[in-house]
């Protein structure tokens, strides 16, 4: 009788804690929920995150249990993102020529055979982020410093735009009393060239009277040799 997947995963637990490894609860992981619903059991082994998914194909032939590795495997490497290691664990009784063990080999997923006596793990699952984790976390952790300064820079350039549109407009108001002012000053030049011209037209020319100097007559007080009225006497006397 094939193996029941219930059993699969109690076998797992006990094989893993009896090596220290610790098991995590679906609760402690911030995980996707089809994540968590795919795979049956997560554990923690030093710092990578391993995912197991149980297998039990029950009474299917061959060629359906082949198809369903296959899909498993495959649906194994969506997930790689989120995970550092992943195994399908399948009983003993399946047998190695019904492992499609290429494709297991080429996505980097592990298998794991269960039997009652013990646990083999007949392929070694890879890393799938040995490498990039760290990286990874770098980069996230410089991409959130740049945000955040991005954001602080942002945010001093719209207060320095607020001073600046505070000043124009300022300046602008200036700028508009001064235009005012430019012109009250243009119209009362206007008028004042008006008022100047009109007072050019109406005076007149004086006419310059003609000095007449009073010889001949001396020893007269200073009040009638002075007194223009004299000086026309004489020159209507000299005519006659």
């Amino acid at each position: 009788m094939m193996m029941a997947k219930e059993v699969i995963i109690s076998r797992l637990k006990e094989y893993f804690l009896s090596r220290g490894v610790e098991l995590l609860l679906p609760e402690e992981l911030k995980l996707d929920n089809a994540i968590i619903e795919f795979f049956d059991l997560f554990l923690r082994d030093g710092n990578n995150l391993i995912a197991i998914k149980a297998y039990s194909p029950g009474e299917k032939l061959a060629p359906r249990i082949k198809k369903e590795l296959e899909v498993l495997v495959v649906t194994s490497l969506k997930v790689k993102d989120f995970i550092d290691k992943a195994y399908i664990a399948i009983p003993e009784e399946i047998g190695l020529l019904k492992i499609p063990q290429e494709i297991f080999e080429n996505a980097g997923v592990g298998i794991l055979v269960v039997s009652d006596k013990e646990i083999e793990e007949r392929l070694p699952a890879r890393a799938f982020r040995r490498y990039s984790r760290s990286i990874d976390n770098a980069l996230r952790e410089e991409i959130l410093r740049f945000s955040e300064e991005l954001n602080r820079f942002s945010h001093r350039i719209e207060r320095e735009l607020d001073k600046v549109r505070n000043e124009l407009s300022v300046l602008s108001r200036r700028i508009d009393s001064l235009y005012e002012d430019l012109n009250v000053l243009k119209e009362d030049v206007r008028r004042l060239k008006h008022v100047k011209e009109r007072k050019i037209e109406e005076i007149k020319p004086l006419r310059v009277r003609e000095k007449v100097s009073v010889r001949g007559i001396e020893d007269l007080p200073d009040f009638i040799s002075d007194n223009p009225w004299v000086s026309i006497l004489i020159k209507r006397g000299k005519e006659e």
